[in-house]
């Protein structure tokens, strides 16, 4: 069997005209490189200081050892090995000096499903409410938007509201917690076994999944692991009877701290858990184990991720797809995560704030230009293990977040050029729910308004974000193809290329404020047409000597085929 293996080197930015790598099986004596092979690397990517070479090439034994070789201009020629960097092409290929991969051993599956498809996050309390009791109940177009309101959102109105989901082209949805909680977020756990009866039951649950799978979706809920309620039934017990408590190591009772135990953040409501504690990590797993299989959901989004001990998710990671290899764990990580995805053993993948963050700088806040942004994509390109980058989670706000629309000041046009870079990027977009019907909200808990139900026949927006995951869906080469920068105007211009081994398209937007027009070279393959055609707005354009005219409002943007 002929596995793949993508090798790829930094370099300085212009320092050298081409890259290549050797590549040998250390156990073909007397000479491996004798029987090894050469590859031409090239620049797939590229920031203010570095570029970056990628090869994929394919592995017939899954041992070997490998070096570059870097040629400057002059004639000058550079090798690198693990003993460092050398001038001269032909030193001497000292094996024991290579890199090594010792062995190659096949990855997990990447669920197929969560490769590039559309999700939708949910709030239960606030997305819809269907047979809930009136009585204590906040009316649903109040304005009155505090962390203890209860709106009576619950699992019924997500089951009904699965056919605008699908017709808006949403393929998986992600909510926030659902278990027995005293606030309407549900971030302090009381008991990981029961939905919260306002939300429905577990019969409720059951429904709403196996509706879902009916209707080719998925869903994912979110394990919160890394703390719990004060009305935990260990917690209680614990807080009771203090060192004589058999859960009394669950938690981390420490004097010192205001609270007499600590907690996430600074929040006395939310005690932290031990997960070190092997009983307490054995709950969780079958916690996880339960509604994996009572329920056939389809994968956790794990809260506060990189403040649990490592060794449980790697647990919880083999735990899951022993039960179902096709699940999917994402974890929440605001900072760089490549401690938590490059071995495969603890998460598929991240929440991309990285990613947002910029998105936010640029489409917002107008604070980093074209370019500085263009290295920033780059930069998230090359971050993580490239089986990750399908399945990344990108979006533009969430229940943690401002929404994007009251971030840009309401320039609807910003919103729709951010979604339009977030639908044409890699990764998983996810819609957090009301966006697409430009719902607006500040800080928490205002970003968390009930949806607006009133708002969605002939809305623009809606009509918009549904081009896009249609548009995604029907093409790879925007789902999970390759990305590639082509070309960054001052005007704002941004050029990117999508491509697979079948398709090539060329994405072209407007990130600015005003309206732009520019006669755009087009790259390879597409500037040899006579006309080319753009499946966003669904018209033809006049190719003349590899130029097309481009004409595009501040947040408007093109896919170009």
């Amino acid at each position: 069997t002929v596995s793949i293996l993508k090798v790829r080197l930094r370099t300085g930015r212009g320092d050298f005209e081409r890259v290549q790598v050797r590549v040998a099986n250390p156990y073909d004596f007397p000479d491996p490189f004798a029987n090894g092979q050469t590859y031409a690397m090239t620049v797939a990517y590229r920031d203010d200081l570095f570029d970056f070479y990628e090869v994929v090439i394919p592995l017939k034994d899954p041992r070997f050892k490998y070096l570059f070789l870097l040629y400057a201009d002059g004639g000058r020629v550079f090798k690198l090995d693990a003993a460092g960097l050398r001038v001269g092409e032909n030193t001497f290929d000292d094996i024991s000096e290579c890199f090594a991969f010792a062995y190659a051993y096949p990855a997990d599956p990447m669920p197929e499903w969560a490769r590039g498809c559309v999700g939708y996050q949910i709030f239960p309390d606030r997305f819809r409410r269907e047979g809930a009791p009136e009585n204590g109940l906040e009316a649903w177009d109040s304005c009155r938007v505090q962390s203890e309101c209860r709106f009576g959102g619950n699992l019924r109105g997500i089951r009904q509201a699965i056919p605008y989901l699908k017709e808006l082209g949403v393929q998986m949805i992600y909510t926030t917690p659902i278990f027995l909680s005293d606030s309407a977020h549900r971030y302090n756990t009381f008991d990981y076994y029961k939905i919260d009866p306002l939300l429905g039951s577990e019969e409720d649950l059951k429904a709403l999944c196996d509706e879902l799978h009916k209707n080719g979706m998925r869903i994912v809920l979110d394990g919160v692991f890394n703390h719990c309620g004060l009305g935990f039934a260990p917690f209680v017990d614990a807080q009771q009877k203090g060192e004589s408590s058999e859960y009394f190591d669950w938690f981390f009772f420490d004097k010192s701290q205001p609270a007499g135990y600590r907690t996430f953040g600074h929040e006395a409501y939310m005690p932290k858990l031990n997960l070190r504690n092997e009983a307490c990590a054995d709950y969780f797993l079958r916690v996880g184990q339960y509604w994996l299989e009572t329920c056939g959901i389809d994968g956790w989004r794990l809260d506060v991720s990189p403040e649990v001990w490592p060794d449980f998710w790697r647990k919880y990671h083999a735990m899951m797809k022993r039960i179902n290899p096709d699940s999917l764990m994402i974890a929440e990580c605001w900072d760089d995560s490549r401690e938590w995805l490059t071995q495969g053993d603890m998460f598929d993948s991240t929440m991309h704030y990285i990613l947002s963050r910029n998105l936010w700088k640029r489409f917002c806040y107008h604070s980093i230009s074209l370019q500085s942004f263009d290295a920033a994509v780059n930069d998230a390109a090359v971050l993580y293990p490239q089986r990750t980058q399908d399945v990344l989670w990108t979006f533009l706000g969430s229940h943690d977040t401002d929404r994007m629309l009251t971030r840009a000041g309401g320039d609807v046009r910003m919103l729709h050029g951010a979604s339009f870079f977030q639908f044409t990027f890699m990764g998983t977009p996810i819609i957090y729910y009301g966006d697409e019907l430009a719902m607006e909200g500040g800080a928490d808990p205002d970003n968390r308004r009930p949806m607006r139900w009133d708002n969605v026949e002939n809305n623009l927006t809606r009509e918009h974000y549904q081009k896009l995951a249609l548009l995604r869906a029907a093409h790879p080469a925007l789902s999970v193809g390759e990305f590639r920068t082509w070309q960054t105007l001052d005007s704002g211009l941004y050029a990117y290329e999508r491509f697979t081994g079948e398709e090539h398209l060329l994405c072209v937007l407007n990130t600015g404020t005003e309206e732009v027009m520019a006669n755009l070279p087009l790259p390879e393959g597409l500037a040899a047409k006579s006309a080319v055609h753009d499946l966003y707005a669904g018209r033809t354009l006049p190719v003349w000597s590899g130029l097309v005219e481009v004409k595009l409002a501040a947040g408007e943007g093109m896919i170009l085929e």
